[in-house]
């Protein structure tokens, strides 16, 4: 099929997907980071997913229930929805594509990449603490309802294995972090934690860096 994009794509019973490229070569499903990290990263991923694409992976780009242009609110979904989501997203690329996708997950994304049993790329993971203690403390600094960090409302259950979730490894994940995060990984990049920026921001040079390292790992 020749390169077109992005097309909206349905899946999970009426979450929305976005696709990029082409359907003949490598598929990735790219799990996008949670809450205020997700509208910070947008343009970078968007251009992450743009330029793979002109280099010929495909890239597909859901937003979880209760998230971006989910018809659902954040305060009706349970952690269990998010897994089958991601599940239901990449049985959806391989009913398109005919290929099994592998993952690229960025912060909070991979959380849930174990949700598959496929290769999967991570940036800059964290734990689902931190990211509940970052969005508190946004709150407070802000001087909102801690109850209702950065204006979200989470269901008991999606705030319980929030906390407790933390990512899983494996040998066939590749962690990528940023040149200052001293952090254990397999690959430093130079970049910007545009996910720590108080607004939406973009760094060419980070999105051409991130999709330099995907695109050699997924055709390794």
């Amino acid at each position: 099929m020749s390169q077109r994009g992005p097309r909206i794509h349905e899946y999970a019973g009426g979450e929305f997907m976005l696709a990029y490229g082409e359907t003949n070569g490598p598929q990735l499903l790219v799990l996008q980071p949670l809450f205020e990290e997700m509208n910070r990263c947008r343009l970078l991923i968007a251009s992450v997913c743009r330029t793979l694409a002109h280099n010929g992976i495909g890239c597909w780009l859901p937003d979880l229930p209760g998230t971006g242009e989910s018809p659902r609110g954040l305060e009706t979904i349970r952690w269990q929805e998010w897994q089958s989501a991601v599940q239901a997203a990449a049985a959806v690329v391989e009913g398109e594509t005919g290929r099994h996708p592998a993952v690229a997950a960025f912060r909070g994304g991979a959380l849930l990449d174990r949700a598959l049993a496929v290769p999967a790329w991570r940036l800059a993971p964290t734990s689902g603490r931190s990211l509940l203690s970052d969005l508190r403390r946004s709150a407070i600094a802000s001087g909102s309802d801690p109850a209702h960090p950065a204006g979200y409302t989470l269901s008991p259950d999606l705030a319980e294995a929030l906390a407790a979730a933390d990512t899983e490894a494996s040998p066939v994940v590749r962690t990528v972090r940023l040149a200052a995060d001293d952090r254990p990984a397999e690959a430093r990049i130079e970049g910007h934690p545009l996910w720590r920026r108080p607004e939406p921001d973009f760094d060419t040079a980070t999105a051409e860096a991130i999709a330099r390292d995907i695109a050699d790992w997924i055709k390794a």
